[in-house]
């Protein structure tokens, strides 16, 4: 019983990919309060906008790594290349799943993939240097030594290069389904660099010293997707790298449409905190940054249940086996909120009182930006799952739905900016996601895959939504009284 249970723990994409994150965290839980503690407010701020921006860099692809997961994973399923264009009516005659046919319609994707990537991680880079370090003017100019801040600069844009180039293929090893394998990697991987770190900071070292213990592991990274790749579907790299013309027609509009929906999302609150050290003062903008990169954290940790399904959902869609899709996609959504709702409500209720024990130099946000932040992400979080239940079909509309989205927030974060201060940005991103981005998203589904909407989400965000209010009001009220 407990070898078996352990196995299927084991081979979980969604138990894998938290540990993956459960390493992740550990940055945030062990390096993070030293790094609040033992460095000024500006370093703070310099730590976290490297951070930010390598974000930022690997958003930059245009939308290839989901693009092309999703085609490898209609691969997989039987589809046609011709098939992907549009995969909202399924005609499942001729096919095969997982069959010879099925393994070359991968491989022919995937040439395409190796091709491109490479090209694409290079124009990227040169874009990402360039405006880096024009964002990192003001901060470093801040710190005691500006010198050493740009030489940790300089390592962040050159491991950023392999780390844009090694993340084709992980969205290839995802589209196979290999998410379980992936993870497990992800974590040895991430433990080293964790330990580096930690090894660093004990030993006194500095910005510098922690930025090329911590940045170097992300060419061992890339070079490590590479090889379980190669090891577990040698035959994609039978073909030659070359440019398959009827993969580029195909993968194109859903790519810019993804890249640009990607940009107008998490593009837009990454460069939040990029925008925010332009503007307040160096204390603010750090604890500005650290909220952000906390309540991101927490939401990448509920994805897993629903995200890593993923590469099945899209093989369940290829094979027009809708019921047995919605459950699954139900049971994912349906724990991710739960998941994301207990991280929040922890950091309300630990945050404030642990960097006091800590001595950390760096305050958090006020419980109301808290608060604000949490439900924007919850927001986001429903309508970031419903569009990719929707683009199982291949009908891309993250410009649209992000675009739009984008913009609201843009516009109401100027406009209450003199007003609110602090609160501003987090209110505008409630607003837009409330507003727009989750009505949006929810039709599309509804009328894909014919959902009684209600129903859907009686049992699957409506009893988190509650707790999470609920919980949010209570802490605001014992922290504020």
């Amino acid at each position: 019983m407990t070898g078996r249970l352990a196995r299927r723990l084991w081979h979980s994409p969604t138990v894998t990919t938290w540990g993956s994150l459960a390493v992740r965290l550990g940055t945030v839980v062990l390096v993070l309060p030293v790094v609040l503690v033992r460095f000024s407010p500006a370093e703070v701020v310099l730590w976290q906008l490297f951070t930010t921006l390598y974000m930022l860099a690997l958003m930059m692809d245009f939308g290839l790594a989901p693009t092309f997961a999703r085609m490898l994973a209609f691969a997989r399923g039987g589809a046609r290349i011709s098939d992907m264009a549009d995969m909202r009516n399924v005609d499942t005659t001729l096919r095969a799943p997982h069959g010879p046919g099925a393994a070359s319609c991968a491989a022919e994707v995937m040439s395409t993939l190796r091709w491109l990537y490479p090209r694409v991680a290079l124009a990227l880079l040169a874009v990402f240097a360039v405006l880096g370090t024009w964002a990192l003017l003001v901060p470093t100019a801040q710190v005691a030594n500006p010198n050493t801040a740009w030489l940790a600069w300089a390592i962040v844009v050159v491991t950023t290069a392999t780390g844009l180039w090694g993340s084709a293929y992980g969205a290839a090893l995802q589209g196979m389904d290999q998410v379980a394998v992936l993870r497990r990697w992800e974590v040895a991987t991430g433990l080293g660099q964790l330990a580096c770190s930690i090894v660093v900071l004990a030993l006194g070292g500095g910005l510098f010293e922690l930025v090329a213990a911590y940045y170097l592991w992300v060419p061992v990274a890339a070079v490590r997707n590479r090889m379980l790749l190669r090891r577990l579907h040698p035959e994609l790299f039978t073909p030659p790298a070359v440019a398959q013309g009827d993969v580029l027609r195909v993968m194109w509009p859903a790519t810019w449409r993804s890249g640009l929906g990607v940009l107008m999302s998490h593009g837009l609150i990454q460069l939040s905190g990029v925008v925010y050290t332009q503007m307040a003062p160096a204390a603010e903008a750090a604890a500005y940054l650290v909220a952000l990169r906390v309540v991101m954290l927490i939401s990448q940790f509920s994805q897993a249940p629903f995200y890593s399904k993923l590469p099945r959902l899209a093989e369940l869609q290829a094979a027009a086996q809708q019921p047995a899709q919605l459950r699954l996609a139900q049971r994912g959504m349906r724990l991710a909120y739960w998941v994301f709702v207990a991280g929040v409500l922890a950091v309300a209720m630990l945050a404030e009182p642990a960097l006091r024990a800590v001595g950390s130099q760096t305050p958090f946000v006020p419980p109301g930006v808290w608060a604000l932040m949490s439900l924007a992400f919850f927001a986001e979080r429903f309508g970031a799952m419903h569009l990719q239940l929707y683009s199982l079909t291949n009908h891309i509309v993250w410009h649209i739905a992000n675009g739009i989205t984008g913009l609201i927030m843009v516009a109401v974060a100027l406009a209450l900016h003199s007003r609110l201060g602090a609160y501003a940005l987090p209110a505008a991103m409630l607003l837009a996601y409330a507003g727009f981005y989750c009505i949006y998203s929810a039709a599309h589904t509804r009328s894909a895959f014919q959902l009684k909407l209600l129903r859907f989400e009686s049992s699957t965000s409506l009893p988190p939504a509650a707790a999470l209010c609920t919980g949010l009001g209570l802490v605001y009220f014992m922290v504020t009284r």
